[in-house]
């Protein structure tokens, strides 16, 4: 649950949220439960998001689409790095073979 709360802070930083409030909390939890693997499978990869990268860019981005319930213009508007991102892991899983 560590990695919950670590990306709670995170996502709360990038909506400007300085209050705390259950309810909020609870949504933004469960809007990140739920985009760790939607990314992953669209990254192509399991994907540590509390890391600095470009790949927790794109998730945080992801969240607050959907905390702002915009996910059908995500695919559209991202697609480029979404696309950049999976390729660099595809690369890096071919390497590893």
């Amino acid at each position: 649950m560590e990695v919950i709360q670590e990306l709670l802070e995170l996502l709360k930083n990038e909506l400007f949220i300085t209050w705390e409030d259950e309810k909020t909390n609870a949504r933004l939890e469960r809007i990140i439960k739920n985009a760790i693997p939607t990314m992953n499978y669209k990254l192509g990869a399991e994907i540590d998001y509390t890391v600095e990268s470009q790949a927790q860019n794109l998730f945080l981005v992801y969240c607050v689409y959907a905390y702002n319930n915009c996910l059908k213009d995500f695919d559209e508007n991202y697609r480029s790095e979404i696309y950049q991102i999976r390729m660099t892991y595809e690369v890096e899983g071919n390497e590893e073979q």
